[in-house]
């Protein structure tokens, strides 16, 4: 990915002249800075940011440093479907292009996670239900997941954060793409977010809200086990943050949980709910 374009490699990238494109800069449509020899550039966030606001596709993303996209790839009626077929045969480029290519053309990182990818990985998860030799499958899907997402983060990063989000998942919940999904789709926001990952004590929570004094927590719960403890714990963590703006609690262990009537945690069944809560605190 190349971090700065010129007028003519953004002009490419999206299939018109260089001519237009230095007239939207010049009209305010685009941001663009000058060398000190007075020649423009533009940077990738703010190309990205010029792609998704005119839904422009694109016929050379090589321009971009996104040769992993093939043009017209976000046409796709379903793109779960290529998705789910790219993750169970290997083919990691194919998906992380199809990644990207959904966010250029302008779906959020919440639509991406609670629909593209969470159809996709179901549908690779179910697999090794049926053959437990196959769970292979499912371990690439997602080390292939996890490396698009964390491509994808590069072009999401905020500039000027506007405050500061802490989060994890439960001890004993190995899952690292829930959270990484989520810090993805907080960042592209503009939220400065911490990753707690997974697995992560609930100590080590309670520390970082004191430490980095954020105004949301979330917290990522696929895996509960053992139950009560977890609910114990949860409740009590719940009171440590109380001060918080927001905690927020999601994952698809949350319909297990009695959270005891408290009204700290806050739950979200989708990376959008929380983007949507998230969003009302700025």
């Amino acid at each position: 990915m190349k971090p700065v374009l010129t007028p003519r490699e953004l002009a490419e990238a999206i299939g018109v002249s260089e001519s237009s494109l230095k007239r939207w800069a010049n009209d305010g449509l685009i941001d663009v800075s000058r060398t000190e020899g007075g020649h423009r550039r533009i940077q990738i966030t703010e190309a990205i940011r010029f792609i998704r606001t005119i839904r422009a596709p694109l016929a050379r993303p090589e321009m971009l440093g996104l040769d992993e996209i093939r043009p017209g790839q976000w046409l796709l009626e379903d793109p779960h479907e290529e998705l789910t077929a790219a993750l169970l045969n290997g083919f990691a480029r194919e998906a992380r292009g199809l990644i990207l290519s959904l966010y250029l053309s302008g779906r959020s990182v919440g639509e991406i996670a609670d629909g593209a990818v969470r159809l996709a990985m179901k549908r690779v998860g179910d697999i090794w239900r049926d053959d437990p030799r196959d769970a292979y499958i499912e371990h690439r899907a997602t080390d292939i997941v996890v490396a698009a997402i964390q491509r994808l983060r590069l072009l999401v990063e905020p500039t000027a954060p506007v405050f500061v989000a802490v989060g994890g998942a439960v001890p004993g919940d190995p899952y690292i793409l829930p959270s990484l999904l989520a810090t993805t789709a907080l960042a592209a926001e503009g939220i400065d977010t911490v990753n707690l990952g997974p697995n992560t004590p609930f100590e080590a929570m309670q520390q970082a809200a004191t430490d980095l004094a954020p105004r949301l927590v979330w917290i990522s719960a696929s895996v509960v086990t053992p139950k009560p403890e977890i609910e114990t714990a949860l409740v009590s963590l719940a009171e440590a943050l109380s001060e918080t703006d927001l905690v927020m609690i999601g994952g698809r262990a949350l319909p297990e949980l009695d959270l005891g009537g408290q009204s700290v945690l806050q739950p979200g069944a989708t990376i959008q709910d929380l983007v949507a809560a998230a969003t009302a605190l700025k």
